[in-house]
């Protein structure tokens, strides 16, 4: 029980930083709308404000953020949901499923566009003696790669998935006895 409550205080002081984080974000936007930054760094691409299209690529970063908010939502409450003798809710596999979902969507919406918006510019940039940024797709190598995110998103997944078994075998199992 005492690592339960750690674990929900963890999340809530986690859910608390990101809801600030969240009230700032689109400070950024208005920043970069207003062209005091031309350049702009996401997931290690270098994205350069060169056409109209950079502004979607901002907020869709900066609505990654939210999802990244609504997946950190729904792990909290899962943690204030679940309890040594209740651990198998129908509330609990939504939760995790939804949370699963945000993750992924997050992940997708704020590393795909960022990186097919750097691939289809880097022709436009004027690098002069500079080397040309790289143009591949970076996976990354640590907690930081898109696929830990996603294998994340999709282990909540699973879980509600087997939530939502284990709640269909009780169920019959109650109709039997």
């Amino acid at each position: 029980m005492k690592l339960l409550n750690i674990l929900r205080v963890l999340i809530t002081i986690t859910y608390y930083l990101i809801c600030i984080s969240a009230i700032l974000t689109p400070i950024a936007f208005f920043i970069l709308g207003n062209g005091y930054v031309d350049v702009f760094t996401t997931f290690g691409y270098e994205i350069y404000n060169l056409h109209w299209s950079f502004y979607i690529i901002i907020a869709l970063s900066i609505l990654g953020y939210y999802f990244l908010l609504g997946m950190v939502y729904h792990l909290r409450k899962v943690a204030y949901t679940i309890s040594p003798r209740l651990f198998i809710n129908a509330k609990i596999e939504n939760h995790f499923y939804k949370a699963g979902l945000y993750c992924l969507i997050g992940a997708l919406i704020t590393r795909l566009p960022s990186y097919i918006y750097h691939y289809l510019t880097k022709g436009l940039i004027d690098v002069g003696s500079k080397p040309q940024a790289n143009s591949t797709l970076i996976l990354g190598f640590s907690f930081d790669s898109i696929l830990v995110i996603l294998t994340f998103g999709v282990f909540l997944i699973i879980i509600s998935k087997i939530m939502k078994q284990a709640l269909k075998i009780q169920e019959e199992n109650d109709l039997t006895i």
